[in-house]
């Protein structure tokens, strides 16, 4: 397969020097949404968001949706940003990925292997979870952080993790030997928690820290093979650059699977919602044919809130991820981004109805949390990760009908404060490190919040989630973890 990979990789390079030539500007501010409105009216798709349902229940949509995506797909191809050309994907090349497609993915080895497979929406399949998302931390807790996010197997599959704030010592700079010298300090590191903590076969994801090529060519042949992961994040939208196929070739290369991502933004060059979710399905076809990637990680934004979990964002991804499971058999892995804070009921809210919509509508995987959306130093603890996990994995088989009820509920109580939302504690305030586990006011919180949940028709497990929060003796959580 690397070989059929690497050939598809060239042909799509040699049309980034071949394909037609478009200015970004052209293709951002005239052609995208031009296009963009065309397709939406021709297919009767816009104004479709609907604020009083946010969880979409409508398969009819969906598949209108995907049909309107495929044909943006065909009809703008992925821009290239370095030599300013377009990568067409033909038709014959979309059924030839779809025909090849793997029907499941190993991801890590021996005791801590999983498998991720395709999911339909409300499938009882239970999806898989990577923790955390890239959040900066501290060199010095980086290892006992991640001790933590990985301590309960059940909850959390893949080890995505935090981000280094310095490399011994020093400033990170992006595009410098700094980077390159933290992809190896960052992919070490992991590799000691997951030992430590007795999960050395856990799949990894990486380089987290690389903001450029620099940072994962620095550390991506640490953690070689194994079914760890290499991903690559496109810019918006729709569009690549040499640094994605640097990243995906060098992890060809270490044997590991391929996650790419390409966000689509709410109030950005793709316009409303509609047009956000149209560009996200186009994603989810052009990346695998065109960067050969294992699954995709393509996910909607609101511009305005710089997260996922309001009205708009709900539905946008909501009806996406139904488009894609409906008519396809990829894989995805979707993302939650929160805006609220480590120990704040708003946060536990936020993931709950973004994770319980991803869930319905057939992701496969998402890596998660972004604690206050990843804008503070050392604003992760475990017990986010752990929380996420939980909600993710229960909510399999789930109607999307009871979902939305559930999502109704929920909404209003926290998303006016979704344009300033609480910053929450930092790990020194909520957790204990050295004892893993959350603090006593952090457990209570928990605890209050998740039964909130469960009253309102969350399928979530009362002990479990004491369990786990360690509220509880020793024996009582071996025998339930």
């Amino acid at each position: 397969m690397y070989n059929i990979k690497v050939q598809r990789l060239l042909r799509s390079l040699d049309k980034a020097y071949q394909g037609p030539v478009m200015s970004t500007k052209e293709g951002d501010t005239k052609i995208l949404p031009k296009t963009i409105k065309g397709i939406l009216k021709k297919y009767g798709l816009a104004r479709t968001l609907d604020m009083d349902n946010p969880i979409n229940c409508d398969d009819d949509l969906a598949d209108t949706f995907f049909k309107a995506g495929r044909e943006l797909a065909l009809e703008l191809g992925i821009f290239c940003e370095d030599t300013e050309r377009v990568i067409k994907m033909t038709e014959d090349e979309l059924l030839e990925t779809i025909r090849d497609y793997p029907d499941h993915l190993i991801l890590g080895e021996g005791q801590d292997e999983v498998v991720m497979f395709p999911r339909r929406p409300e499938s009882e399949l239970e999806p898989l979870m990577a923790a955390s998302l890239g959040i900066v931390c501290r060199e010095d807790i980086y290892l006992p952080l991640v001790q933590g996010i990985v301590k309960y197997p059940k909850l959390v599959d893949v080890l995505h993790g935090p981000t280094l704030s310095t490399v011994y010592g020093h400033m990170i700079r992006s595009g410098t030997p700094y980077e390159t010298l933290m992809g190896d300090l960052e992919s070490h590191l992991k590799k000691e928690a997951l030992w430590r903590a007795g999960r050395p076969g856990m799949a990894c994801t990486g380089i987290n820290g690389a903001c450029t090529e620099y940072g994962h060519l620095g550390g991506a042949a640490v953690v070689s093979g194994r079914g760890n992961i290499t991903q690559s994040l496109c810019p918006v939208e729709m569009k690549v650059t040499f640094s994605n196929f640097h990243r995906v070739i060098m992890g060809l290369n270490v044997g590991h699977k391929l996650r790419v991502a390409g966000c689509s933004y709410i109030g950005g060059y793709a316009g409303p919602a509609e047009g956000a979710v149209l560009t996200c399905v186009a994603n989810d076809l052009l990346i695998p044919c065109i960067l050969q990637s294992d699954y995709t990680s393509s996910y909607v934004y609101d511009i305005q809130l710089f997260g996922n979990c309001g009205r708009k964002a709900l539905w946008a991804n909501s009806v996406s991820i139904q488009a894609i499971s409906r008519n396809t058999g990829f894989m995805r892995n979707k993302i939650v981004n929160e805006v609220a804070g480590p120990c704040t009921e708003m946060f536990f809210l936020e993931s709950a109805v973004g994770l319980m919509n991803h869930c319905v509508s057939g992701a496969s995987k998402t890596t998660q949390p972004r604690s206050a959306g990843g804008r503070y130093t050392d604003y992760i603890t475990p017990v986010e990760c752990w929380w996420v996990g939980d909600v993710f994995k229960s909510c399999a088989g789930m109607s999307r009908k009871q979902a939305n009820e559930i999502a109704k509920q929920v909404l209003p109580m926290y998303e006016t404060q979704l344009s300033a939302p609480p910053k929450g504690e930092s790990i020194y305030d909520c957790y204990d490190l050295q004892k893993q586990q959350a603090k006593p006011h952090y457990a209570k919180l928990f605890n209050d919040t998740r039964n909130k949940l469960i009253d309102l028709g969350m399928p979530l497990d009362r002990v479990f989630g004491e369990v786990y929060v360690d509220t509880c003796s020793e024996a009582k959580r071996n025998i339930i973890l």
